[in-house]
């Protein structure tokens, strides 16, 4: 083998080293990248879901009698009929 082959195999050896060189790092930057944007991901999930429990602790509040009749008073004029007001009638057609 000559000088200049022997010279053009080191060539091209360091060449294709440099170049998986490049691809690894280049694989790890996309890597950290993916990671960090998966840690993002992972936050803002965490904080819809407790996001989601608080409404759903409202919801609760808001569906309860208390509330709803407190609210129709003060919205409405509403109040709750008192025991003189009330009739009852048969459930049956005539």
């Amino acid at each position: 083998m000559t000088a200049r082959a022997r010279m053009g195999r080191v060539v091209l050896m360091l060449t294709l080293y440099a170049a998986a060189l490049t691809v690894v790092a280049w694989r790890q930057s996309t890597t950290r990248e993916t990671m960090e944007e998966m840690g993002r991901l992972s936050r803002e999930l965490a904080v819809a879901a407790d996001e989601r429990e608080e409404l759903a602790r409202d919801l609760l509040g808001l569906e309860q009698r208390p509330w709803v009749v407190a609210e129709a008073g003060r919205r409405l004029g509403l109040r709750p009929p008192r025991e003189e007001e009330l009739v009852f009638t048969s459930g049956g057609s005539q």
